[in-house]
């Protein structure tokens, strides 16, 4: 299942000591200060706020492990009904979650208990990051089977390269065998 973090920097305590002088709006407490106390949208700390306390969510209490390669994704064990162990994992990015288990739901209303998740973006992926997520029934196999394609992404970033070069009288090729030139030895370029 996929879903969103409502506001997710605010679900975070603020790194940092941060205060504000209060406005008219806050009536008799106009010109008071008030020391933030939650990570707002704007501050340079936010990202790490959110990032810090989302990871301690995950170790301390759903008892995931980030992966080495990229701290975005999360592994934990966990055993089918029939007493197979397998991985659930969690891919976080900012707020975005995909969740892959035998019981995503539970997982996801472990998460919810910590910060708020929209009820109306959990659901089956269909697109994560700008990738489109589909799913299989393979001729002869009774499970379905996840793919992730980027048609649709490059189908946009062709869509807006156009839209950029056009005022330039530029156009793309057509035809092309390679977004290379022939013979370009990548390895070999110092530059």
């Amino acid at each position: 299942l996929t879903a969103d973090v409502a506001g997710a920097y605010l679900n975070a305590p603020c790194a940092e000591k941060v205060y504000t002088i209060l406005g008219e709006e806050f009536g008799d407490y106009a010109g008071s200060k008030a020391i933030i106390i939650l990570a707002l949208y704007g501050l340079k700390s936010a990202g790490y706020s959110w990032r810090t306390f989302c990871a301690r969510v995950l170790r301390e209490e759903l008892l995931f492990i980030p992966c080495r390669a990229d701290m975005d994704v999360w592994r934990r064990t966990a055993r089918k009904a029939n007493g197979t162990r397998y991985y659930e994992y969690l891919f976080i990015y900012t707020d975005d979650i995909i969740c892959i288990s035998q019981y995503p739901r539970k997982i996801l209303t472990d998460m919810n208990k910590h910060f708020l998740l929209k009820v109306e973006s959990i659901h089956e992926p269909c697109r994560y990051l700008g990738a489109s997520i589909t799913k299989h029934l393979l001729d002869g196999d009774s499970h379905y089977t996840w793919a992730i394609g980027s048609k649709e992404y490059l189908i946009e970033s062709l869509r807006i390269v156009k839209q950029k070069i056009e005022p330039l009288n530029l156009k793309l090729k057509s035809k092309v065998t390679s977004a290379l030139p022939s013979g370009y030895k990548p390895e070999l370029d110092a530059s």
